[in-house]
This record gives C-alpha cells, structure tokens and sequence, in this order.
C-alpha cells in the first residue's frame, strides 16, 4: 500500500495515484497521475500495443468540493504514440466528462443541484461558469422519460401557459400536458396547434386508457384529442366557463371607473367575490355602487346566476337552466359579453355539459402552471428548453427519497488502519471509527504518512 492510499480511498477516483498535495484558504490541489497505460489502441485497435510518451501536459480538473474547499486534480496527462501504427491519442481519463473540464460526479452534482436551483445561484457558490452548469443540466434532461414510456393516466389536463415573447413581442402560448391520476407534468410543448397536440397524443403509451381529458375552449385541443382519442370524455374546465362570467362584468366596472370617484376602482374585489361570501359591510358598499349604476348591478346579477348553473344536480337541469339565463339577458349593447359567452356554451355544449356527467376540472393543472411561472421567475431568463427541463423534474414526478439508515454502513477501513500505526497522539486514528478528512490532511503535510 502507497503512502497516499487513505487520501486516495478518501478521494474515491482509483485510476489516479496521487503524487502530492497541496492548500490553501479557499483550494485543495491534489497532484495525480494515471495509474495504468492504455492496453488499446484506439487508431488500429491493437491490444497492449507498443506506447511511447512523445509530451506530457498539465491538466486541472475540477471535482466536488471538499468540506467547503475548491478541489483541483492537478493531471500529469501523457499524450502516446502507438509504434504499430504511428496514431497518437491523450491517454483516457474514464472519470472525467466530454470537456476534460470537470469530473462526471461533479457534473452530476451540478445537474442534480440544477433541477431545483437558479444557474445563478450554483454559479456564485461554485465558481463555476453557467454555461458548464447549462450544458451538464440539458445532459441531465436527455435521461428524462417520454410520454410514451410514461403510464398512461385515466385522467389527461391540456393547458397552455404563456411566459416568453417571440419575435414580434408577443406572448408566446405553450402547452401543457398533465397526468391527472397524480397532478404531475407529463410534456411541455414549444406550441398549441393541432398537429403538435396529435404528435403528443399518438405518443402516449397505452392511449385507450385515457377515459376523461379536460381543457379550455380552444379548438385545436378538442378536435386533436377527438382524432386520437374518440372513445375519451372531453370536458371544458367550469373555471374557464365561469372566468369569462367574471370577465364580461368586470370590464363593465373598469367602464364606469374611468370617469366614477376612486373608491369604484378600490372596491373591485367585492364585485369579483361570490356574493355568498361577503361581509355585511361589503354588500353595503356594493349596494351602494349598485344603486348608482344599475348596469353594473344588472351585469353583476347576470355572473351570480351563471355561477348558480354549476350547482345543478343533473346535466339536464343544467342545460334547462343555461338556457332560461340566456333568455334573461337583456338586450342593450352593454350586454353583448354575456351573449358572447352564450354563444360560446352553446359552440361547446357537449363539452361544458359532460362537467355534470363527469365533475373533473383543470384545476389542477393551473395548480401547476403556477409552478411554471415560480420557476421562470426564478431563472430570470432561462430559454424553453432549459424551463421544460426544470419542470419536468420539479413538477414532473413525485420525487421518492430514499430512507435513511445509518445501521446499514460499513468501514471501508484499510486493514492497515487496525495496526495502529505510530503516529503523533493529534493524528491518532480510532480502530472503529472515521477521522475528519482536515486531520488527514494535516497528517500528511506534517509527513506523516500510512
């Protein structure tokens, strides 16, 4: 056994020996060399090939850190020349990633750390480049499942969130795809038309699985999941319906707040609320707006009636009652958003009306386009790809940490450490137990070694 065997079994890198140390306040330097020579030629493929060294070069590669410290591999990296066929190679380093830069566990490290941090962040307590970090993260992302080896759900959300602006400085819709058995993210998509929808769907793994997907009024997602999936139930998400409700009054009270006292403007959440909900005082102030603009109160009656069709026991009494609430808008011009609304059930009465056959929303994928959006703030910036892949692993999966059993590890204890070696009493080394990684260090710059 070498001098330097505990720091190399401390390091966990075998095919280097360790040639010297050296630290500072903030770095440690180990100064390592390969082990073994190369046994393959890697231009004529010959085995244990005759090798001759023609340069030799300095290489640093960063590692995990080490109780806080920077941690440099110091490589003396022979460059060989193969007498059989003349090809020169670097001899390969199996530890070290694509880029020679970095380690691979530290780069998993930084990918791992990137599934729930900012680049910044990383960036700043590392010292390592954000573009390092960004490439070992969309590495990470290329192990993540695709919807088609995914489990099927009984239950599909499809949703679109709008972020990042294209080149016409305009909101850019992208669509979300959602598990409904465990609330997750399945896919985020670059867009919301038809054919990337069927692309998505005729990917599923077992798609006759899917018994109920819900969604917004837009078109193109009902006619996609129609084409792929015929036998599934389509149902409109009741917020949507009801948001445009809210909707269509509301913009009757930024009317009248334009040229009405200030109060009008401040008092908007009593007019928003469902009127079961407020105080006694604020159906006083609200009463009071009312009976100066009886609009306003007619617009207000018209959304807390429409709110009351999802209270319907039956999908027949619903579809009764929607029609008598249409008969009873009136017919001024200050209407007209109601009508719309109207005339948008009746474009997707099928679709709104199977709620009441089948009571599932898409409140669970807003519950999770939220998410999208605290992890774009965050990043402050990330590009689509690098955002999918955050989702994805954030709110992609349930995460399953493995418990933690202390009772089941084991000393990796050289048996040379039974011995008791002769050291000073500050270097002394327990027979049953480990020793701080700083005492080692000392050890060995006091030299004394194994």
């Amino acid at each position: 056994m070498s001098d330097n065997t505990l720091i190399e079994k401390l390091l966990k890198l075998p095919e280097f020996e360790i040639t010297d140390f050296k630290q500072n306040e903030h770095d440690m330097g180990f100064y390592v060399q390969k082990r073994e020579r190369p046994i393959v030629c890697p231009a004529c493929g010959s085995y244990y090939p005759e090798l001759v060294i023609y340069k030799t070069r300095k290489q640093t590669i960063r590692d995990l850190n080490i109780q806080d410290q920077r941690v440099g591999l110091i490589l003396s990296r022979h460059y060989y020349q193969c007498r059989e066929c003349g090809g020169r190679f670097a001899e390969p380093i199996s530890c070290v990633d694509g880029s020679g830069r970095i380690t691979n566990r530290l780069r998993q490290y930084l990918a791992d750390r990137a599934k729930t941090e900012s680049f910044t962040n990383i960036e700043n307590e590392l010292q390592i480049s954000r573009p390092t970090i960004r490439k070992a993260f969309l590495e990470e992302i290329k192990k993540l499942p695709t919807v088609s080896t995914m489990a099927t759900p009984s239950v599909l959300g499809i949703d679109e969130i709008c972020l990042m602006k294209d080149d016409y400085s305009r909101k850019q819709p992208w669509a979300v795809i959602a598990n409904g058995d465990d609330h997750t993210v399945m896919e985020l998509l670059r867009n919301r038309s038809k054919p990337t929808i069927i692309a998505l769907l005729q990917s599923l793994k077992d798609p006759q699985k899917v018994k109920v997907v819900t969604m917004d009024m837009w078109a193109g997602y009902r006619n996609a999941v129609y084409e792929v999936l015929p036998n599934a139930l389509v149902v409109i998400d009741k917020f949507h319906i009801v948001k445009m409700a809210t909707e269509q009054m509301d913009s009757i009270r930024r009317r009248y707040s334009r040229t009405a006292p200030s109060q009008l403007k401040r008092n908007k959440a009593v007019f928003l609320m469902r009127e079961d909900k407020l105080s006694p005082k604020s159906i006083e102030v609200r009463d009071a707006w009312f009976a100066e603009y009886p609009v306003l109160a007619q617009t207000y009656r018209l959304k807390e009636s429409f709110f009351n069709m999802y209270s319907c026991p039956t999908r027949e009494s619903a579809e009764a009652y929607f029609l008598d609430w249409q008969k009873s808008i009136p017919k001024e011009t200050d209407y007209n958003g109601f009508r719309l609304l109207a005339r948008t059930v009746h474009r997707c009465q099928k679709e709104v009306f199977n709620y009441f056959d089948v009571p599932e929303t898409n409140a669970f994928v807003e519950g999770l386009n939220n998410v999208i959006r605290a992890i774009s703030t965050q990043g402050k910036g990330y590009d689509f790809d690098v955002l999918r892949g955050k989702v994805l692993f954030t709110a992609g999966r349930k995460i399953v940490r493995p418990r933690i059993d202390f009772s089941t590890i084991s000393l990796a204890t050289p048996d040379s450490w039974r011995s008791k070696p002769n050291l000073p009493p500050q270097y002394g080394l327990p027979e049953d137990h480990g020793i701080p990684f700083s005492a080692v260090m000392d050890a060995v710059k006091n030299g004394c070694y194994l």
